[in-house]
């Protein structure tokens, strides 16, 4: 176990999730809301994936787990900047309809967030969101992330050109 936060537990990632994660990377509605872009995977390309999944310093991957539905999502911080004290926000929740809507996202965001402040001693941690992607600026805005600017047309989805929002908190921004 990582992190406590409400009603979530952010953990390791273990060979029992790699079915869900699996499914969320082959889903098209996630696929569709994120900024890049993944290709289907096998279930072997998945377990091969699990079997090489770095353990280095600059990625952390959790899987969001609640009491209720068990494994739900992801979240992760990628490109972690040790002398800067930076890192990359990520995230993915399932798409079932009990579970999107609930604020899980959020307490996903909140509980990384605060894990990497206080337990890290990161000073800032960025995103960028897909400008279509409401829920997820949402679950952003709620955590105390501030809009820092647009990158213009960086994405290409669905036959046009997208921008990416960037988000960013600093150490003490975090709304509980």
């Amino acid at each position: 176990m990582i992190f406590n936060y409400d009603d979530i537990r952010l953990r390791a990632i273990e060979a029992c999730d790699l079915e869900m994660i699996r499914e969320m990377i082959n889903d098209p509605e996630i696929e569709n809301m994120i900024g890049g872009y993944s290709f289907p995977i096998s279930e072997h390309q998945q377990k091969k994936w699990f079997e090489n999944l770095p353990s280095n310093d600059k990625e952390l991957r959790t899987i969001i787990e609640t009491e209720e539905h068990g494994a739900i999502g992801l979240v992760m911080l990628s490109d972690i900047d040790w002398k800067n004290r930076t890192a990359q926000f990520h995230s993915k929740i399932a798409t079932s309809k009990e579970i999107r809507g609930k604020g899980y996202g959020t307490k996903a965001t909140k509980a990384l967030i605060k894990y990497a402040f206080e337990q890290l001693n990161l000073n800032l941690i960025y995103s960028h969101i897909i400008d279509y992607n409401i829920a997820s600026q949402r679950a952003k805005e709620k955590s105390g992330f501030k809009k820092d600017g647009v990158l213009r047309n960086r994405i290409y989805k669905n036959g046009e050109y997208h921008n990416l929002i960037v988000w960013s908190i600093q150490k003490g921004e975090l709304i509980e």
